[in-house]
């Protein structure tokens, strides 16, 4: 066969391969991202239990970098120490070579039926979890589909003399293997594809086996890079773990290299099949780097403290958004929770705006006028990269009860910013000309003002709870108290006009500024309100 056409059937298979892995990755994220999550966290009691929860993540989602990515994203968010996430990434680089185990044994004859009941549960399912789970059985047909291609593909290699000379050219070249698999893991972003390409090959009969067990190292190298690559942006306390696992591989991969050759034999005697020698060899490098580094995830928490290093205390309530972890994106639960996380930041922002505001009534405070300023334009930043953030969001990937929670977040945001924008672009600016203008304000509208600020902050700390909690009742209570600021704000403004027409020699000037404070506070507090209609289920009146 011409080489080109053998050329194109390995990438063939190589790209049906790793779509297959991602879409069972994908598919069981979000499926049982928040499962998987919580169990995660229920293995932290101590080392042991965190390696074998990585594992078992691991078996499932059939992807390492998705286990570390995970982890990642709750060690960044301070929910797990550096030392339970090393040990969990340790558990999933041996839970992707029993991933391997199994596929090395010829499935084929499964690949029809599981894309069969697949494509069916996927186009006829209408849950999102049981649509997911037909995502999940397509990728494992299509996986070992890709596996029989790459199998029938490699079979002309054994006839090709051009072959055999590069072969056998690598064969003495353990080190340039390992950089070849490594760089070929990176760009996969799979080291379980790069071991089951050299499966394929092995199927030949005529690949080294050398060559073959140096293609493993090199994917156990490569594998470790694309978790450090996606949190290069993250918090240090999420890029440790993947470090630490860097660390852990390249050691075992300069500690087994030279000793390849005596290797070799020893799991020959154990299993005469290539293709069961490179999974068996796999696992054994993933065991030992788990048995010579697990008792020792103390010291390498330590070690990637000193490497990663906390910056100058970052003031938690900085202005900036902090939490929007792309790795979360894959399970839409995680990603939601994260986005509330922004969401309520970006409420302080404004409730410290608005206490800001409140003490310029009946005074000229330069400093507050310009703190007021630099949060509406914090809040432009937070509303951005929120919305943004929850755009990334696969639709398809959610059901109507995370399409409601998305557009009750998108709905606050847009509240927030709404808000902001009445604050400084309509109260301050009436405030500055108050004070610009030497404009007298009377003692009873200060304090009417001052009061039903009051309530609407009031108002902002409960439109949180409603956020958070989803609660009815909570949602209920808020619009109740929407109506009670509408009556206070009547009877506030009904006092003033009492008092205008009373006295004659009141400052017209001051009346506008006092009613249009007053005329902002009850738009301020409808918006507060919207979201509470969406989630007690009425109508806004």
């Amino acid at each position: 066969m011409d080489g080109t056409i053998v050329l194109i059937n390995l990438l063939g298979g190589v790209a049906l391969l790793l779509w297959g892995l991602r879409m069972v990755s994908t598919g069981v994220m979000r499926a049982f991202g928040r499962e998987l999550g919580l169990f995660l966290k229920f293995c932290l009691k101590n080392r042991v239990q965190s390696f074998f929860g990585g594992l078992t993540v691991t078996m499932l989602l059939q992807s390492s970098t998705a286990t570390a990515l995970l982890t990642a994203t709750f060690a960044g968010r301070g929910l797990l120490p550096a030392t339970a996430g090393i040990a969990i990434i340790l558990g999933a680089d041996v839970g992707t070579t029993l991933v391997a185990q199994i596929l090395s044994f010829d499935l084929s004859f499964l690949a029809p039926v599981l894309l069969f009941v697949g494509f069916v549960r996927h186009a006829t399912a209408g849950a999102t979890r049981a649509k997911n789970l037909g995502r999940i059985l397509l990728g494992l047909g299509m996986m070992l589909t890709a596996l029989k291609m790459l199998a029938l593909a490699s079979e002309p290699i054994r006839d090709s003399s051009v072959s055999q000379f590069v072969l056998s050219s690598l064969s003495g070249e353990p080190v340039l293997v390992v950089l070849i698999a490594a760089i070929i893991t990176l760009v996969a972003h799979s080291s379980l594809a790069t071991v089951l390409f050299a499966l394929s090959l092995s199927l030949t009969g005529h690949f080294p086996i050398d060559v073959a067990y140096a293609m493993v190292l090199g994917a156990n190298l490569g594998g470790a890079a694309p978790p450090i690559m996606a949190t290069l942006k993250a918090e240090k306390a999420a890029r440790r773990a993947p470090l630490a696992n860097l660390i852990c591989r390249l050691v075992i991969v300069v500690a087994v290299l030279p000793f390849i050759g005596l290797i070799e034999p020893q799991l020959a005697a154990f299993e005469a099949e290539p293709a069961r020698q490179i999974v068996n060899f796999h696992t054994l490098v993933n065991l030992a780097c788990a048995l010579v580094f697990l008792p020792f995830v103390g010291p390498l928490g330590r070690l990637t403290e000193r490497l990663l290093p906390e910056d100058a205390e970052e003031d938690p309530n900085a202005p900036q958004p902090l939490y929007l972890d792309k790795a979360a994106l894959e399970s839409p639960q995680l990603a939601m929770a994260n986005a509330v996380r922004e969401t309520l930041r970006m409420g302080d922002v404004l409730e410290k705006m608005c206490r800001s505001l409140r003490q310029t009534f009946g005074g000229n405070d330069i400093q507050m006028f310009r703190q007021i300023r630099d949060g509406n334009d914090a809040i432009k930043d937070f509303d951005g990269a929120i919305k943004g953030y929850l755009t990334k969001l696969g639709r398809e990937s959610l059901d109507e009860k995370d399409e409601m929670r998305c557009t009750e977040i998108l709905n606050f945001t847009t509240a927030i910013d709404h808000i902001s924008n009445i604050v400084v672009m309509n109260m301050l600016e009436v405030v500055e000309t108050c004070h610009k203008n030497q404009v007298a304000i009377a003692d009873e509208d200060i304090e009417d003002e001052v009061r039903l600020l009051d309530m609407v902050l009031v108002n902002l700390r409960m439109s949180f709870s409603v956020l958070m909690t989803e609660n009815a009742n909570t949602a209920r209570n808020l619009i109740k108290r929407k109506q009670v600021f509408r009556e206070a704000e009547r009877k506030a403004v009904n006092e003033h006009l009492k008092r205008l027409r009373s006295d004659r020699m009141l400052d017209q000037e001051a009346s506008a500024i006092h009613l249009s404070l007053l005329s902002d506070m009850r738009r301020i507090n409808s918006l507060l309100s919207s979201n509470a209609y969406l989630v007690a289920g009425q109508i806004e009146q």
